[in-house]
């Protein structure tokens, strides 16, 4: 569960999601993580239903904007009193991009699809690569 939290709020209930064995640090919020599994298992495992509770939570709909006292209590917000700040990944802000222009094409799977940029001086993708050596030496 300490995963999922993660993809919602940015940080997990424990900072290393890859080890929560006994060298980690504790969690910000071990009640909160118990309960979370509780509810994993007697939701049938179902990540679905895990997914609707964090995000149906008032901690996950509440606003990004704290007080400046707020921030300075909290710089790192691991009491959880405001929303986390999202950030959107390159793909997803090129799939607007060419979402809005019409450029988009929706169909699956082919070859990769460079969108035209007219009047911009960008190299190909071939242009940014250099060329492999021969016999196989890297160095």
């Amino acid at each position: 569960m300490n995963r999922v939290w993660q993809a919602y709020f940015g940080t997990g209930l424990v900072s290393m999601s890859e080890d929560l064995g006994t060298q980690s640090e504790m969690p910000s919020h071990a009640e909160l993580l118990d309960w979370l599994a509780c509810e994993f298992m007697d939701r049938g495992w179902s990540l679905k239903a895990m997914h609707r509770l964090i995000v149906g939570s008032a901690t996950y709909r509440q606003s990004s904007r704290g007080s400046p006292g707020l921030y300075a209590r909290d710089p790192y917000n691991r009491l959880l009193a405001r929303g986390p700040r999202f950030r959107v990944e390159a793909e997803i802000v090129r799939d607007i991009a060419l979402a809005s222009s019409g450029l988009l094409n929706r169909k699956l799977g082919g070859p990769s699809v460079y969108a035209p940029a007219p009047g911009l001086p960008l190299p190909t993708p071939c242009e940014l690569c250099p060329l492999p050596l021969e016999g196989g030496d890297r160095s």
